[in-house]
């Protein structure tokens, strides 16, 4: 038992020893960037023991303190390799450092174009020389000062200075004009300051030629005449670099030369007659495009037309005959049309057509054209007129079956006829013998009504046409007449009847005194007073109306008063009185005889044969 307390004790005192004496080592930074061929300062610190350094690299300055045990060494970089460096301590305890050498480039060029054309595939290169460590590199190429290509080498193993080259490609856009372009490394090493290097920039200009420039010409051009000619050049980039120059078989006399729009006034006696070239060079930096044009100056044609007849009837032929008389037949071709309508084409220098004169129209314009063969475009163009006759015809639209006129209206007869020579009209009323001419005024009456025959006739024949006429007037002044069983009294019956002569026939409308009640009958034409009273004195006035005007006629109408008549106070009052004097006397009467003729006592509702007068059964209408 002794035994295993002595051991434990031996036990803890060597623990306690050990970790007494163990102690850390500590180098201030573990990787070191350091220019090839400069030195490097290293520091190392520990918490116990004496200090010593171990490295490859020559060591130029080691200083220790041991009262701290702080130590730092200055080494020379001499080798691209990494190099490690060591910290030591008595006690075995260690720390590792590296130094990693490194160089900026020593040249840095980008190989661009300075003009790029738009739309195309372009290749920027940069080449690098002399930098190291590779994998530490960002190859960069920047445009307008931002990065535009970037290309990082953190997998490539080389240590020392290296030459890099980097080829990138692109399209060039309208946005990359004026910008400047260049090529840039950086090292990307930790704390280390300016570690970026950029070669000169490159200053671009883009351009572009699209389309092919667009010449505007007539392609065929009449010797003696002047014309514009002009090109365009359609969305071209930088207008300020375009030289487009516009030429005719490279005549200096016919050229002119500007910038994204040229044009020209060509005078063609300046060129021979005949086939010439029409040329529009459009370039930009190492761009050109080219548009080519033909055109033709020709002497102008002359053309003959001749007709067999220039007066013609309805149904007879008419031959044209249309004779090219100079000009190249080669290039022209000839038509012939009646009325702006073709009839016949041909390409021959004499064409001849038959026409059959089917239009009734006073005058036929028949022309012959000269055409150019290419484009069937017109030069020229000869005419004749034909006069065609056709005898006389009435059509609904210039004299229509039935006219309707207005009394007293001024106006001419409404119908006329169609014909070559111009038919003469006239319009008879039969039996009246009545005649008309369609072309002299006059003022309608009334007896004009009828069923006219109006005749045309021209030298080439006559027609006739019906035609009947309605002469309409306004209403005359309205007869009315009043239709009584009798005297027109209180209780009578009454009718009054308005009539009007009109046509169109008219519409009645009356007036009639504010409390008469009456019956109206026959689209207003009659009314009817079926039991007269005194409320129907007074004047009743018929209207009569139709679209030319309107005439009215008042009737005065009096109800006279008969003996039964009570309506007035004191008729009433005389009547009254009577009848009580009468009621009186035969009340007395009838009850002397009553009284004298008395025998005895009846009690009421017992005798059948009693005073009593019953009333009669008043039954409503409803």
């Amino acid at each position: 038992m002794g035994i295993y307390w002595v051991l434990l004790a031996l036990f803890h005192v060597a623990v306690f020893v050990y970790t007494g004496n163990s102690c850390t080592v500590h180098i201030e930074k573990e990787n070191d960037f350091v220019l090839f061929g400069q030195t490097a300062v290293l520091n190392c610190t520990s918490d116990c023991t004496n200090l010593s350094w171990e490295t490859r690299l020559t060591k130029v300055r080691v200083s220790t303190d041991r009262t701290s045990n702080f130590s730092w060494v200055e080494v020379h970089v001499s080798e691209w390799e990494d190099s490690p460096i060591q910290c030591l301590a008595t006690d075995d305890d260690i720390a590792v450092a590296s130094v990693i050498p490194y160089v900026l480039p020593s040249g840095l060029d980008i190989d661009l174009k300075r003009e790029l054309e738009e739309d195309e595939e372009h290749e920027v290169t940069c080449s690098v020389y002399g930098v190291a460590p590779v994998q530490y590199v960002i190859l960069s190429v920047t445009r307008g000062g931002e990065t535009f290509f970037r290309r990082i080498y953190e997998e490539d193993p080389r240590k020392g200075p290296q030459n890099l080259t980097e080829t990138f490609k692109f399209n060039a856009t309208r946005r990359d004009n004026l910008q400047d372009f260049a090529c840039q490394v950086t090292l990307n090493l930790t704390n280390v300051p300016n570690t970026t290097v950029q070669s000169s920039p490159v200053t671009v200009r883009t351009y572009a030629l699209p389309e092919d420039p667009r010449i505007t010409a007539e392609m065929w051009l009449e010797k003696g005449t002047v014309t514009t000619i002009s090109c365009e050049v359609p969305r071209a980039f930088p207008p300020d670099n375009i030289i487009t120059v516009l030429s005719v078989d490279g005549f200096p006399n016919t050229s002119v030369t500007g910038n994204v729009s040229v044009s020209f006034n060509l005078d063609t006696n300046e060129l021979p007659a005949g086939l010439h070239d029409l040329v529009c060079v459009s370039q930009v930096f190492r761009a050109s495009k080219q548009s080519n044009m033909s055109i033709h100056i020709y002497e102008p044609p002359m053309v003959n037309l001749t007709v067999s007849s220039k007066v013609a009837n309805l149904g007879d032929t008419v031959t044209a005959d249309c004779n090219l008389i100079r000009g190249n037949a080669d290039n022209f071709g000839l038509s012939i049309s009646v009325d702006g309508e073709e009839v016949k084409r041909g390409e021959s220098p004499d064409l001849t057509e038959n026409i059959i004169i089917t239009r009734r129209k006073a005058n036929l314009t028949v022309a012959c054209k000269i055409l150019i063969r290419d484009n069937k475009k017109e030069l020229l163009t000869k005419e004749e007129t034909l006069t065609v006759q056709y005898p006389p015809e009435f059509s609904d639209g210039s004299c229509p079956d039935s006219i309707a006129w207005v009394e007293g209206k001024e106006r001419m007869f409404g119908c006329r006829s169609e014909g070559n020579p111009t038919p003469e009209e006239e319009c008879t009323l039969y039996p009246a013998n009545w005649s008309l001419q369609t072309t002299t005024s006059f003022s309608a009456e009334r007896n004009m009504s009828g069923t006219y025959t109006c005749q045309a006739s021209n030298l080439i024949g006559t027609v006739n046409k019906s035609v009947k006429v309605t002469v309409q007037y306004p209403p005359g002044i309205p007869t009315v007449d009043i239709w009584t069983t009798s005297a027109i009294s209180v209780g009578g019956f009454v009718n009054l009847t308005c009539h009007s002569d009109a046509l169109p026939p008219p519409t009645y409308s009356w007036e009639i005194p504010p409390q008469a009640q009456v019956d109206f009958f026959r689209d207003n034409r009659s009314i009817t007073i079926r039991e007269a009273s005194l409320y129907h004195n007074g004047t009743y006035t018929c209207h009569a109306k139709n679209k030319h005007g309107r005439s009215s006629t008042p009737q005065d109408l009096e109800v006279k008063s008969g003996v039964k008549d009570c309506t007035t106070l004191s008729i009433v009052l005389g009547c009254v009185g009577g009848a009580i004097l009468v009621a009186i006397i035969i009340g007395a009467i009838c009850y002397v005889y009553c009284q004298r003729d008395k025998k005895g006592f009846y009690p009421v509702g017992r005798n059948r044969y009693s005073g009593e007068i019953p009333m009669p059964e008043i039954k409503n209408a409803a």
